[in-house]
This record gives C-alpha cells, sequence and structure tokens, in this order.
C-alpha cells in the first residue's frame, strides 16, 4: 500500500457523520452545493465512465449521472464506501497503486482530496497513467489562497492570510475551527504546489476555474488532460 494509507483512514469510522456534515447547509453543506456547481461546469455534458478518485460517499455522483457519465467510485475507506455504494458503484483501493488497466478510462474526477493526501503526487501519477490519451482530469478543491489553511474568512468575506500558507505539510485538527478539517486535519498545499504537481504527472493544463458566492472564491476547479500522444 502506499503513503496515502495513513490519510484515508482518518476518515474510517465516521461515514455516517461525515455524510451529514457534508448534506447539512449549516455546516458544508453549502460549500458541497457550489463545489458540485463548479464540477458539473467543468465536466459538462457527456457518457461513458466517469472515475470519482477519493469517492467518500458517493455524494456527487447523482449529478455526474445526470450529465449523461456512468459514474465509478474508489475509495480506501471501508467505512464511507458503505454509503457509497448505494449511490454508484465502488472499489475499495488505494488510489496510489489503482487495480485499473493504463490508458482506461476516459475522465477521472475529484472533489475536495487535494487537502487529504499523504503523497499526492503519487495520486496525480496515478490518475494519469488510468487516463485514456486525450482523456480529462477534473479537480474541485478548497481554494488553497482564500479558503487553506492559513486563510482566516472574516464576517464581512474579506480573508486575512496568515504565514504558513507557502509550505506543504499537513495541519493537525486542532488547527482548524470548521468541522471537518477540525476533526481530521488537512494538508495545506499552495496554489504553486498544487499546479505543479499535475504538471510533473505530464498532463497539460486545459482550464482553470474559481468559484463562489461571494468576491473572493473559495472553492478551485482545474481541468487537465492528458496529450493524445501519450501511452
Amino acid at each position: 500500500m502506499g503513503k496515502i494509507t495513513a490519510r484515508v483512514s482518518r476518515y474510517e469510522g465516521i461515514a455516517d457523520w461525515y455524510d451529514g456534515v457534508m448534506n447539512d447547509p449549516g455546516k458544508r453543506g453549502g460549500l458541497k452545493n457550489r463545489s458540485h456547481d463548479l464540477l458539473e461546469e467543468l465536466l459538462g455534458k457527456g457518457e461513458g465512465l466517469a472515475l470519482d478518485i477519493g469517492c467518500g460517499t458517493g455524494i456527487v455522483a447523482e449529478r455526474v449521472r445526470n450529465l449523461g457519465y456512468s459514474p465509478v467510485g474508489v475509495d480506501l475507506s471501508a467505512d464511507q464506501l458503505k454509503i457509497a455504494s448505494g449511490r454508484l458503484p465502488v472499489a475499495q483501493a488505494d488510489v496510489t497503486n489503482l487495480p485499473i488497466a493504463s490508458n482506461s478510462i476516459p475522465v477521472v474526477y475529484t472533489t475536495f482530496t487535494t487537502t487529504e493526501y499523504d503523497d499526492l503526487q503519487g495520486v496525480i501519477n496515478e490518475i494519469y497513467r488510468v487516463l485514456k490519451p486525450g482523456g480529462r482530469y477534473v479537480e474541485i478543491g478548497t481554494h488553497p489562497c482564500f479558503n487553506g489553511g492559513y486563510a482566516e474568512i472574516q464576517a464581512d468575506g474579506s480573508v486575512i492570510q496568515h504565514p504558513g500558507y507557502r509550505s506543504s505539510h499537513y495541519l493537525q485538527p486542532s488547527h482548524f475551527n470548521s468541522p471537518i478539517r477540525g476533526r481530521v486535519g488537512a494538508w495545506n498545499r499552495p496554489l504553486e504546489d498544487i499546479l505543479n504537481t499535475i504538471l510533473n504527472a505530464g498532463f497539460r493544463l486545459d482550464r482553470v476555474a474559481e468559484g463562489g458566492e461571494k468576491d473572493l472564491p473559495d472553492i478551485l476547479g482545474i481541468v487537465a488532460v492528458k496529450d493524445k500522444g501519450e501511452n
């Protein structure tokens, strides 16, 4: 198993709680809905298999299915997959070592995993491996500049960015006041690290989008493509 194991296992045993928090408008439901809106925009209408990396409880599956795709989820947490299995076909696997043939998946997407994986480069490399040449990778996550580990969001929507932003490192749950990060912690990763991790895997950036309901975005969306010449 890869280095990812320690991070994803922090979600073991809290699936019901996590699913409730993500669906609660008074907790993380608003952020979830905004992120899924951006995912729909970046994925667009399509068909065929779409692989959800780190699918958790499969909370976005219906939206992806409504776009015309056939979503399939992969996650390491058996507890999360018990819920996800009622929403889409799933497999338990380490996403740094997927049991999937190379060059076989047309579309891969993920939501809120950039801050979760210890070995983010290993995850992105594996996504690149399983994608078909010309395939797309769509990544949605919290915005590292305005909703990251050192961003303090004010009541008026402004954001104070504290020192620490420029270093990639894991932050303990005690660092956060938000419900999910305050329970499992999160990786702080600056924007340049996220983009360079994708580029280092061999991807070509196709689009970057910033989402949210206020002037300062709280969601970052990235579309990357595996060039057709790769195999």
